[in-house]
Formats: structure tokens, C-alpha cells, sequence
């Protein structure tokens, strides 16, 4: 195999407004605005390291390793282990299979109303309204656009030690072709 030339892709240059990356081995999920997981690699407090796919022996990703705990806003959710045994998402499987697995979790994961999105509020203090039964306002898309764009990743072994994984989530800048490009 020649060298392979990593080009920018990833989070700085996607256009999605909220990240999720599904993480099988630690069983977890961290949900993030992708503004902020942008902002915690421009601090440069985080180590650099390839990424690789299962058959190539050369990199194949560029990114870098933040802890969960480091990005701001980000959730880490938990759900029952039926749900990751049906899902089988196994380290070996291609990336696009494993994606693929992702993705149908977090599209589950929405329908149930399982992934909470940061909103904006305000305490309703006039009284009429308090007496109609309104104390609350809440601007559900705080993007303030039509539609929110998400990103959803496998990142196998992301996630805390405690529970088993890296430590980190793999913030990927760099990848090898995406779009089959000379």
C-alpha cells in the first residue's frame, strides 16, 4: 500500500450542530454541541493520534483525544444493556458497519426522547400568565435554526477508564480521501 494522504474532515469542517458519539465499549453516549468539541481541540491542551481501520496497516484518521469531561455541555447517557446486546457492535465489524449501528441507535435514541438538547428559558413572572398554568418558557431550538443538524459517531473505545475505555473521545480532523479524491 503507498502512503496515504490525510486531507481536513471532521468536526472542524462538518456542519453539524450537535455530536454524538456512541461509544459500545464503556456503553455510553456523549451528546455535545460540536461548536464546543471544536473549541476544546483550539485550546491545544490535547494530544494528537492517528486513527485506523481494521485491514490497513497506515493511518486512516487524524485527531484528537479530549476527555468527555473537557468539553462543555457534554452528556454522557446510559441506557439498559438489552439495548447494546441487540445492537452487537463489535470492535472487528467495518466502520461503516459499526456507523451504520450508530446511527440507527441514536435515530431510536430521538424517537424515545432520550437525547435532551440544551434549551433556552425563561421564568414567566407576570401573574396572568401563572394563573393560565404558564411558569416556564422554553426555546426548544437554541440553534435558532430550522432544523438541527447531528453528527453521530462510533467511537469503540471512547469513554471513561473507570468504566473500561479510553478515557477520551477521538475528535477526528483529518482522514484519508473520504470522497475518493486524487
Amino acid at each position: 500500500m503507498t502512503q496515504m494522504s490525510l486531507v481536513d474532515y471532521g468536526i472542524q469542517t462538518e456542519e453539524s450542530d450537535i455530536r454524538v458519539h456512541v461509544c459500545p465499549l464503556v456503553r455510553r453516549v456523549h451528546v455535545y454541541p460540536t461548536a464546543f468539541g471544536v473549541k476544546a481541540i483550539e485550546t491545544g491542551k490535547y494530544r494528537q493520534t492517528h486513527g485506523y481501520q481494521p485491514g490497513w496497516d497506515k493511518p486512516t484518521a487524524l485527531g484528537y483525544l479530549v476527555p468527555p469531561t473537557e468539553i462543555s455541555y457534554c452528556l454522557e447517557l446510559a441506557f439498559r444493556d438489552l439495548t447494546w446486546d441487540a445492537l452487537d457492535i463489535r470492535q472487528d465489524e467495518t466502520t461503516t458497519s459499526k456507523g451504520d449501528k450508530a446511527v440507527r441507535l441514536v435515530k431510536m435514541m430521538l424517537k424515545r426522547g432520550m437525547i435532551p438538547f440544551p434549551t433556552e428559558s425563561e421564568i414567566i413572572s407576570e401573574k396572568d400568565m401563572q394563573i393560565t398554568g404558564t411558569d416556564i418558557f422554553v426555546k426548544a431550538n437554541f440553534l435558532r435554526a430550522k432544523d438541527i443538524r447531528i453528527q453521530v459517531k462510533c467511537d469503540y473505545k471512547g469513554g471513561r477508564r473507570e468504566l473500561g475505555g479510553s478515557g477520551y473521545l477521538f475528535l477526528q480532523t483529518k482522514e484519508h480521501n473520504p470522497f475518493g479524491l486524487n
